[in-house]
């Protein structure tokens, strides 16, 4: 039995349109590539603000807690060991570390690291700490240093004393207050941060 010459042509036909499908499916185009890498670029474009934020707000959440840490273990060493415990905070890239040989009766030993194990760098925030000077706390005096007497309480002239963690430009505020002279603190943010 012969195959007629129409039915081979176009089976011919049939297989070099199939083997060209075949060839044209194996890849992207150059602009399926661009529309993909302009979708990546504009989605990218909206979210690295949004992520640079919450990092931001992430870094003075961290140092606010490690503040407020600080100043509640302080408080509880001076209830515990019956003596008055000071607490200094200091910028270690101006100050230079407080040696206990130097000076042994002055320094309870205990150092606090508010960098977060290295993850915050120096002018990522700024921590700055004083006492009020007013009765609406719109204004402070810097000191770098609140004492908790053998009872965990403060004396009267250093209190409310407020320990501020803010972004360098002072835009996002959180901050730490020793409020009473029993030593009660609470934290705040935003405005009501002076």
């Amino acid at each position: 039995m012969k195959i007629p010459i129409g039915l081979k042509i176009k089976q011919a036909y049939l297989r070099q349109v199939g083997t060209q499908n075949n060839k044209s499916n194996k890849g992207f185009t150059i602009l399926e590539v661009i529309i993909v890498m302009l979708i990546i670029g504009i989605l990218s474009a909206i979210a690295a603000p949004s992520w640079e934020a919450f990092i931001t707000r992430q870094r003075t959440r961290t140092v606010n807690s490690q503040v407020l840490q600080a100043l509640q273990k302080a408080q509880n060493q001076a209830k515990l060991k019956k003596q008055s415990v000071e607490v200094i905070f200091y910028d270690p890239s101006t100050t230079p570390p407080i040696d206990p040989a130097l000076d042994p009766p002055e320094v309870d030993g205990i150092e606090y690291n508010l960098t977060a194990n290295g993850e915050i760098k120096s002018g990522m925030v700024a921590l700055v700490s004083g006492v009020c000077t007013d009765e609406n706390c719109t204004a402070f005096n810097a000191t770098p240093n609140v004492t908790f007497d053998y009872l965990g309480t403060v004396s009267q002239n250093n209190v409310p004393f407020i320990v501020k963690v803010s972004t360098p430009d002072d835009g996002l505020k959180r901050c730490v207050i020793v409020q009473t002279l029993l030593g009660g603190m609470r934290t705040a943010e935003g405005d009501d941060c002076p």
